[in-house]
């Protein structure tokens, strides 16, 4: 249900965790006994030891980024970012989130709360929201809230509503533009997915080298710090809800890939370790993992980092469309139907596994099925055949073992 604008009210809340000395004003809406408050919130300190910057940046952080993504061309005018807290869920239905922790609209920084908080109630690109059987610590840099896309006003189908230029995008080739991205192409180095590499090149030395003087730092700046919801961050109590899933061993697999590109690197590279330590390196991956897109751009594939176009949430089949345009020189996401204002936006990862789904972006659907039925989850089986028959030779008796997998 889209809620309306009925009632404007000023409420009064304590967020959990915060000190009681402490509370958020916001302007409310309501709709329903049970529709969430959508709320513009504005920061007011109740009591001299309270320290707004917490929230207030991280409403700033977003506005700044929006502004960067405006003055250099970019336009997505009829689309706001809702933030939800992890107690939510994503109260605006079924969508599954993974690297939104990112921005959207082009008006307010709007956010639901929890119902306790209100009186009533391509590939792989995109974090998520924590699985409520696996509850994960609250982090003070903004990584376990969740954001998603909406649209501000009715949208019809075959609608442009983002465009991101060129300039914005973090592609392929700058990461092998940079010092040591010209040493790895010189070189004969094997790595486990070489796009993948030269993004996290880029944003791992641009970040380090040209820091808050980057022309990308705003991007940066909204960026989770962490990606707790994905499976290669979890702790050995967290791996134990997967006992006895393959997942496992592609967990431990995709760390061990991660951590060898990144001990081949330091040493082609002397000078990396002073760039990305293994945990930012670690890091890296994954974000570039869940929200890179694969792009034909000016007859060329590569694969790019696209700003805001990675704020959308999962859903299929898919409601979106995703392209470069190579006459306009931008990214373009247009939508397949017609949309009301208020409703959620969504992208779509694909047609996945659910081991794939939560390895990559940190989310697993409750029921992956496609439209027709199918489902496209994949059951491992390890398969041994013995072939053992005796043979005279010399007396000795022969056997015979093949083993494979599928």
């Amino acid at each position: 249900p889209i809620p309306s604008r009925e009632n404007d009210a000023k409420t009064l809340i304590t967020p959990p965790g915060w000190q009681q000395h402490t509370a958020i004003v916001t302007h409310a809406t309501q709709t329903t006994q049970t529709a969430p408050f959508i709320q513009h919130t504005r920061i007011t300190t109740m009591s001299e030891t309270y320290n707004p910057l917490r929230q207030s940046a991280q409403a700033d952080k977003f506005q700044a980024f929006e502004q960067w993504l405006r003055d250099n061309g970019a336009q997505f005018p009829l689309l706001e970012l809702r933030q939800y807290d992890a107690a939510t869920k994503g109260n605006t239905g079924d969508e599954c989130s993974s690297g939104s922790s990112s921005s959207s609209g082009s008006s307010s920084f709007a956010s639901s709360p929890s119902p306790s908080s209100s009186s009533s109630a391509n590939e792989e690109k995109k974090e998520s929201s924590p699985s409520p059987s696996l509850p994960l610590p609250p982090s003070d840099d903004g990584s376990s809230e969740m954001r998603s896309v909406h649209a501000t006003a009715a949208i019809p189908p075959q609608t442009t509503v983002v465009s991101i230029p060129k300039r914005c995008l973090i592609t392929v080739e700058m990461g092998q533009a940079t010092p040591i991205g010209r040493k790895i192409l010189s070189s004969s180095l094997e790595l486990d997915a070489p796009k993948h590499i030269f993004l996290m090149i880029y944003l791992l030395w641009d970040r380090k080298v040209r820091g808050p003087s980057s022309f990308f730092h705003p991007y940066y700046a909204i960026l989770p710090a962490s990606l707790r919801n994905m499976p290669v961050f979890w702790t050995a109590d967290e791996l134990r809800h997967l006992r006895g899933s393959h997942l496992l061993r592609q967990i431990r697999d995709r760390i061990d890939a991660i951590d060898d590109d990144y001990r081949a690197i330091c040493s082609l590279c002397p000078e990396f370790p002073a760039v990305a330590s293994r945990d930012d390196f670690r890091w890296a991956r994954m974000i570039v993992c869940s929200r890179n897109f694969g792009l034909l751009v000016d007859g060329r594939r590569t694969s790019a980092l696209v700003p805001h176009a990675d704020m959308l949430n999962h859903r299929r089949p898919r409601e979106t469309k995703w392209t470069f345009d190579d006459e306009t020189q931008c990214f373009t996401i247009t939508t397949l139907r017609g949309m009301e204002a208020g409703e959620q936006v969504y992208d779509s990862y694909g047609q996945k596994c659910n081991h794939r789904f939560l390895l990559n972006y940190g989310f697993a659907v409750e029921d992956n099925r496609e439209v027709d039925g199918f489902c496209p989850n994949e059951v491992p089986l390890e398969l041994g055949l013995d072939l053992c028959w005796g043979l005279e030779d010399d007396g000795e008796e022969r056997a015979v073992e093949e083993e494979g997998e599928t």
